[in-house]
């Protein structure tokens, strides 16, 4: 009798295992972590150099890691971050209070960092020595209420100024729209290039074009690229309004982003959606870390997560 109840005893508890190990297996288990697997990431064009550097250093330092990047419009990475199409995005805004309510519905968290600072820059043609504009000014030719370079006060142009921008629901436009109070998108003057790259290479041709980039494509001064870029065109120097000295225009350069005197910085998140200690995390704490923030530093752009005290000071002497 002891024997069979204690057949019967091994025998419930391998049924016990196996229903435990048959549980756990219809669960799929996460095929990622930290610092290996793979997942897909969305960023809007605008900040794609910053966002390949920081992408390649992360997989050389991690070789079981690969993040496949997705450059898209800022919108279109909100989307597919709310549909679950990628794990993460890299935008320039928070998400609004409908896009929250989603989250909130499906009971799903997400996790927002800031960790750089850049600028929407604008641009001019080489021969164009009108270099100052205020944002008023900017509001006015964005909304059609200032159409010809005669009514910015330019002395040796005349002609319609025409605005070029890489995409029509790029995070560069949306910031302007924002900033600028303009309360609809319907008026818009603007011509859409199809990248910032092809921004620059419009205003290089045409010399009533003023363009608008993302400062990170022209702001690094060890990348040919960049220089390349920032040699063929001017970058207009930036006013809050009107009647200001002209030492009160500034460019979205260093500095000006450091101590927040460039009327048009901005700052860039990474918004998460991962329930689980995944990749995501991995290269969200690396692009917040010390090695990450250096590659910001050396973007020309303003870490947002480390201190930059030796940089002021140098500043200021």
């Amino acid at each position: 009798m002891e024997n069979t109840m204690r057949n019967y005893f091994v025998l419930a508890m391998l049924a016990c295992g196996l229903s435990s190990c048959f549980l756990f297996s219809s669960k799929e288990a996460p095929k990622d972590g930290p610092a290996q697997g793979e997942i897909v990431i969305a960023a809007d064009e605008s900040f794609q150099p910053l966002v390949q550097a920081e992408e390649t250093a992360f997989e050389n330092n991690y070789h079981f890691a690969k993040l496949t990047i997705r450059y898209t419009p800022e919108n279109e990475a909100v989307a597919d971050l709310l549909n679950e199409k990628v794990r993460s995005i890299v935008v320039s805004r928070e998400l609004t209070t409908k896009e929250k309510e989603i989250f909130t519905r499906e009971k799903v968290s997400y996790r927002s960092f800031r960790f750089a600072a850049d600028g929407v820059a604008l641009l001019t043609n080489i021969a164009n020595q009108d270099t100052l504009i205020t944002l008023p000014v900017l509001k006015g030719l964005l909304d059609g209420s200032l159409t010809n370079w005669s009514s910015l006060g330019a002395k040796n142009k005349k002609g319609e100024v025409v605005l070029v921008v890489d995409k029509a629901n790029s995070s560069n436009i949306k910031f302007l729209i924002d900033r600028l109070g303009i309360p609809s998108t319907q008026s818009l003057r603007v011509f859409a290039a199809g990248s910032n790259p092809k921004v620059i290479a419009y205003v290089k041709e045409h010399p009533n074009a003023i363009g608008i980039i993302g400062s990170n494509w022209i702001s690094d001064g060890d990348n040919p690229t960049s220089l390349g870029f920032i040699r063929s065109v001017h970058v207009m120097s930036v006013a809050e309004k009107e009647g200001l000295d002209k030492t009160k225009y500034t460019q979205p350069f260093g500095y000006n982003l450091a101590l927040k005197t460039y009327p048009l910085r901005r700052e860039i998140k990474m918004i998460l959606k991962e329930s689980h200690l995944g990749l995501g995390t991995g290269f969200v704490n690396y692009v917040c870390g010390e090695m990450g923030q250096l590659i910001v530093l050396k973007a020309g752009l303003i870490p947002l997560t480390r201190p930059i005290t030796i940089r002021t000071y140098q500043i200021n002497q």
